[in-house]
């Protein structure tokens, strides 16, 4: 399919999608009401369809039905107020999905990526100079959290800014671009130290290891090399970056007192296998519990409806089923698989590969996948819309 053409109105939208994503993200902006979130997200797709009309994008179709099926055949309290919830993931995924498409679609989705991982960097070098400035506002009650909502936040986000500064590294074509993106990376890592977060640590460090396999599958010694440089310059710098791992030292610490790693969700991981069991086919119903299976009934609030998952792939099994995790696992691995195995997909395509096998690991640990307010949660159907667009075009 062609790219489109991006005409002002367009531009305009994107620009104020891109501004009220990052309300979910950063606690200094205005807080958005939900109607205007996602009613500019569903005008945003109204107008583009006008624009140049619509392909329907068959790869996710399946998660789309499963999610009505789940609903339709479950009991499921009013204050999880299931209707609003799937019209929220709703307006989120077909806007910025891979549900629909046209020649517009893809250039405005294109573009809006670019400028929210732009968004993202910025927001993670913020964070550091305010921690470097000793600005009390970077931390909160779980830590450090940047200029972020929590550390769980700016945690991954330092993952995809690291990431992202390896790719334009490779794109750089002046040696002052090339340290530019070298000295993005650090900052990055080190942000990504001082959040204390293992999964997003563990998740970036095996992104890293795809981007790095691919980039020198056909130099291993030149690759090789790199690997040995990078542990020698580890363990020399051991003294400058050490201090910075206190965070991790201590959860890790907690963790061999209570004799395991993950302590803090093996309860909630416990209660979604229990749902799984007892709802195998079409799950407890699309981001929801069954209080009769729920031993952490702290982690639910019985009021609004928050859930605390615990893990986004065992929640998705959970609340929807194997009907639901099938259909959404499937061709999610089918698109981190392409893009690990195609050369043809070049550079570009291992950066999303990369991306897409961060969240892969993530996902094990965090539960924003069906989240609709959450930023991850845009983030990453923004990026697996990318994913499909180029798998597609590589077919």
């Amino acid at each position: 399919m062609t790219i489109g053409r991006i005409d002002s109105i367009s531009r305009i939208l994107l620009f104020c999608i891109l501004l009220v994503s990052l309300t979910k993200a950063i606690p200094f902006l205005p807080v958005v009401p939900d109607t205007i979130y996602y009613g500019s997200l569903l005008g945003a797709l109204i107008w583009l369809i006008l624009r140049e009309g619509l392909m329907l994008s068959y790869t996710y179709l399946p998660f789309l039905i499963a999610i009505i099926l789940s609903v339709w055949v479950n009991e499921i309290p009013a204050y999880f107020r299931v209707w609003f919830r799937v019209m929220a993931f709703a307006s989120v995924v077909l806007a910025i999905g891979p549900f629909f498409v046209n020649p517009v679609m893809i250039a405005w989705r294109r573009l809006l990526f670019v400028y929210t991982l732009t968004a993202i960097r910025w927001i993670v070098l913020a964070s550091f100079i305010g921690w470097a400035c000793r600005l009390r506002y970077v931390h909160g009650y779980s830590g450090f959290q940047g200029f972020t909502n929590q550390s769980m936040l700016i945690g991954p986000l330092g993952g995809i800014s690291f990431i992202y500064s390896v790719y334009r590294y490779y794109l750089s074509s002046t040696v002052f671009d090339r340290y530019k993106e070298m000295g993005i990376a650090i900052v990055s890592i080190v942000v990504l130290l001082l959040a204390g977060s293992r999964s997003a640590l563990g998740a970036t460090f095996l992104a890293a290891v795809f981007l790095y396999s691919r980039i020198y599958r056909h130099h291993i010694t030149r690759l090789g090399r790199i690997l040995l440089t990078v542990l020698c310059l580890s363990v020399l710098t051991s003294g400058i970056w050490w201090p910075y791992t206190e965070r991790l030292r201590s959860k890790m610490d907690s963790s061999k007192k209570s004799g395991s790693l993950t302590l803090t969700r093996n309860g909630l991981w416990q209660d979604r296998i229990r749902e799984f069991k007892a709802f195998p086919v079409f799950g407890v119903g699309f981001s929801t519990v069954n209080m009769e299976y729920v031993r952490a009934e702290d982690k639910v609030n019985q009021k609004s409806g928050m859930v605390e998952p615990g893990s986004g792939w065992l929640f998705l099994l959970s609340s929807m089923g194997l009907v639901g995790f099938l259909s959404f696992f499937i061709p999610f691995t089918y698109s981190m698989y392409s893009l690990f195995r195609r050369e043809s997909v070049g550079l570009n395509g291992y950066f999303l590969g990369s991306l897409l096998f961060l969240f892969f690991f993530h996902l094990f640990f965090e539960g924003y996948l069906m989240a609709s307010g959450a930023y991850l949660c845009f983030f990453l159907w923004l990026l697996l819309s990318e994913c499909n667009k180029l798998v597609n075009t590589n077919n």
